[in-house]
């Protein structure tokens, strides 16, 4: 008892209850990140279909950002840029593509990661599908589908094919001027 009666003497209330409360936040902050965690792993496990773009899989728990997505199909092409936001982690999201695309039939021709952002490249059949990954308070997902051999453009639905140089000097030949020949 007397043992008892030293530790309460040390552990006054004014000192005893914000330690109990930092160890009660402390508990419940590991509680949520284990649950979240766990949550994440099946999120990036079972993938979800968007309608709109079905061969390309996406991980559940990621909602469609129709606001910021473009798409356009035109000729027998297709011309996508849809954006997601999720809450699992890069590496699981990373993960996710490296094992889903390849059984849906698109098969891997790069991957990187620069400053941050997972970068993936897939094709299949005539198309070709960027995925970028990065955090931007929450994971963000931009999968792009073009025709092999374009690359991922800040306007992917069309915009217009760049001007030559000389597009605005007319051959002098065919206007009858001189030329330095």
């Amino acid at each position: 008892m007397r043992t008892f009666q030293r530790v309460a003497r040390l552990i006054r209330p004014a000192i005893g209850l914000p330690v109990l409360v930092a160890l009660a936040l402390l508990g419940l902050m590991w509680v949520a990140l284990g649950c979240n965690e766990e949550r994440g792993r099946a999120a990036a496990a079972a993938p979800a279909v968007n309608p709109r773009l079905p061969d390309v899989p996406i991980p559940a728990g990621f909602a469609f950002q129709a606001d910021q997505s473009t798409e356009r199909r035109a000729r027998g092409f297709r011309f996508v840029r849809h954006y997601y936001k999720g809450g699992t982690t890069i590496r699981q999201v990373a993960e996710f593509y490296r094992s889903v695309m390849p059984r849906v039939g698109w098969r891997a021709i790069e991957e990187s990661l620069v400053s941050g952002r997972q970068r993936m490249m897939y094709e299949k059949g005539n198309d070709t599908c960027h995925i970028s990954i990065w955090d931007d308070w929450g994971t963000r997902l931009l999968i792009q589908v073009m025709p092999s051999g374009g690359r991922p453009a800040a306007n992917p639905a069309g915009a217009p094919a760049p001007v030559p140089p000389d597009a605005f000097m007319p051959n002098p030949a065919a206007r009858g001027l001189p030329t330095g020949s």
